[in-house]
């Protein structure tokens, strides 16, 4: 195999995987959505989508909630961490 062969290999194997995140945060959206009756947010969901997923729960919220992720990257550059 030459170089580009690699490249795009590696080029179409980085699209799948992308494609792939961005289903799993969608999933990910709908598991840990309030309850449409209540309200209420799903206690107990985020450390169980972490198991499934391999993603940490911090990572499974930022994904739900793009909002706090952007929240926790202002404080680590305020902070300079």
């Amino acid at each position: 195999m030459t170089d580009r062969d690699d490249e795009r290999e590696l080029a179409e194997a980085v699209a799948a995987l992308q494609a792939a995140e961005e289903r799993v945060a969608e999933a990910l959206r709908g598991y840990l959505s309030r309850d449409p009756v209540t309200g209420r947010p799903p206690h107990g969901r985020i450390g169980r989508a972490a198991r499934l997923t391999g993603w940490g729960e911090q990572r499974v919220k930022e994904t739900v909630t793009p909002a706090l992720a952007e929240r926790r990257r202002a404080k680590r550059k305020a902070t300079g961490s």
